[in-house]
């Protein structure tokens, strides 16, 4: 088998997750992945699919979820054993900063003469930290699109050209940190290809399944995402992805859509292989009525029958919905309104209201609509704890509201970081954050720590660290109790549940203990390690309330071959 141009690796958050004892609690309760962020960006199926339509061969290799897939797989044996012409590794969120440079150190290590490439907002972010201090990494590609970028890298390389030209890239020259300027940021997403039989066609090249996977409950619960658009029109203070951090970090003035017929096929396509739900990433409304309009025209013309799952930054009018409804076939809807408290929502970036959140739901129900899931959040500005007992209270409203119905509100906490260039990290003082990490080094020590209340890079003005953990707890248990009380989960699921989030706040606790007496490592921790593990997964809520797809991923099997054979 001939040598791969580039391997794409995703770490963990960890690298050594699975010897240290890491109380890693809630923080991806909400999300696909385990607590060790085995999701790899949608940036590696795009710059893969860019690639091989250049005649360049890629492979991706998930090393968090082969890491989780078994506990004999050893990350620096696999590593040794490949060779490509160059790694690449992700650099995305900030959750990954420890994995992702020891994987750096683990390919220099046994590859010293390839060189690795990071992309992603964390490492655009910190590119001259990265340069300056971590020799493990030879270049970084900034910015949201480094499809372009990476091919000109990988030619200029094998040429032997200069590099000076290369957009978006930090690279080091006789040992100065160069710095090229984002100019790669294209207005429009149509020239980016996702080519959703290719993970398909690499696992059957690799015989490698799960180093292919996005993530680990995958083949239960299968998904592809559409992707409408690169930057964003709104401003909440504490994400990474705002405009404002679009513009201060990638060169993002203003976002970039993908043509509404254009989406329409992505989710056509993925169809065409997977038998799961679709995600478009990005309100479909933030270019317009108008383009909403044509794409819910365009999606209908496709007679998609998987169900699709749709973003709303802001309340939506019962037009909108009765399209979306006449539109889709089945659909689903997502909201994050972050608090019921509309000051609380202002002070966050989100200026709307509950009662506008109220309207939307029950518009998008009368349309057709699934499922609507709702996302709290405990960390947010001008929030204190009784502020967080009142979200959750609220949520009894709501279910007593739509009675009957598929309403789903959840609440986790904003960790384990607060995003580097946000409005709310780069302004903290001012926006009443206090940030216990500001540069990469800072956050690496924070990521090693033994609970995710130590790995907090932030408290704020109205909630300490302890009153964070302990609101998050609370609110868990909280919101089971009404779950239980008003019938909508099984005794057996609300008693599960509830000794799950006690026994993790006691192992806080005992976390703690240990961490007063001097003592975060050692034999005292290492006790610990097998309950603390199980206790960091499905802490608040069960994660399977998530799922959308009632298929495997080998319902899909029959439509997978016969997209490949149509393909040839």
């Amino acid at each position: 088998m001939s040598r791969p141009d580039l391997v794409l690796l995703h770490p963990p958050s960890v690298m050594d997750f699975r010897k240290k004892t890491m109380l890693l609690g809630p923080v991806s309760d909400l999300i696909p992945s385990t607590p060790v962020f085995e999701m790899y960006p949608i940036g590696f199926t795009t710059m893969a699919s860019h690639l091989e339509s250049k005649g360049y061969s890629v492979r991706i290799a998930n090393i968090a979820n082969k890491m989780l897939s078994s506990s004999r797989f050893s990350p620096d044996r696999f590593v040794k054993s490949i060779d490509a012409g160059m790694f690449g590794i992700d650099l995305h969120w900030m959750p990954h900063v420890q994995g992702a440079l020891e994987l750096a150190r683990m390919v220099k290590r046994h590859h010293p003469d390839r060189p690795v490439v990071m992309g992603g907002f964390s490492s655009s972010y910190y590119h001259e930290e990265l340069m300056a201090k971590h020799p493990e990494v030879d270049y970084v590609l900034r910015g949201d699109s480094t499809e372009v970028p990476l091919e000109k890298l990988i030619s200029s390389l094998e040429s032997r050209k200069s590099l000076e030209e290369i957009p978006n890239l930090t690279w080091r020259r006789e040992g100065s940190t160069k710095v090229n300027p984002i100019t790669n940021v294209p207005e429009t997403l149509d020239d980016i290809e996702i080519d959703y039989g290719l993970m398909i066609r690499k696992v059957l090249r690799y015989r490698d399944l799960d180093g292919h996977m996005p993530y680990k409950n995958w083949k239960k619960n299968p998904m592809s995402i559409a992707v409408a658009v690169r930057g964003c029109t709104h401003n909440c203070i504490n994400c990474a992805g705002s405009c404002d951090s679009f513009a201060r970090n990638f060169g993002r003035t203003k976002p970039a859509y993908r043509s509404p017929d254009l989406l329409a096929g992505d989710i056509a396509r993925a169809e065409e292989y997977i038998k799961g739900a679709t995600f478009i990433v990005g309100d479909i409304r933030q270019p317009g009525k108008a383009y909403a309009s044509k794409f819910l025209k365009a999606i209908k013309e496709r007679h998609v029958e998987n169900e699709v799952i749709i973003e709303l930054f802001t309340p939506a009018d019962k037009e909108f919905a009765a399209d979306v409804g006449k539109s889709i076939e089945s659909f689903n809807v997502q909201m994050s309104p972050e608090t019921h408290d509309d000051q609380v929502r202002k002070a966050q970036g989100k200026p709307y209201t509950t009662l506008g959140l109220e309207r939307s739901i029950d518009a998008f129900m009368k349309a057709g609509c699934g499922r609507f899931d709702i996302f709290y959040m405990i960390g947010l500005p001008m929030q204190t704890s009784d502020s967080v007992d009142g979200t959750v209270a609220y949520t009894r409203k709501l279910y007593d509201q739509f009675k009957g119905q598929s309403v789903f509100p959840f609440i986790s906490p904003l960790a384990p970081f607060l995003d580097p260039g946000g409005n709310a990290f780069e302004f903290a003082d001012k926006l009443g954050y206090k940030l216990f990490a500001s540069t990469l080094e800072d956050h690496l020590r924070l990521a090693s720590t033994p609970s995710w209340k130590y790995v907090l890079n932030y408290e704020t003005q109205w909630m300490t660290r302890d009153q964070i953990v302990e609101s998050t707890y609370s609110a868990g248990l909280n919101l089971n109790f009404i779950k239980r009380e008003m019938g909508l989960i099984e005794e057996d699921v609300a008693d599960r549940t509830e000794r799950r989030i006690i026994a993790a706040r006691d192992m806080m606790r005992r976390i703690d203990s240990i961490v007063a007496k001097g003592k975060a490592s050692g034999s005292d921790l290492d006790s610990l390690r097998e309950v603390a593990t199980r206790l960091s997964e499905s802490t608040v809520c069960e994660k399977e309330e998530l799922d959308w797809s009632e298929s495997s991923i080998y319902a899909s099997i029959p439509r997978m071959v016969s997209a490949l054979l149509r393909k040839k």
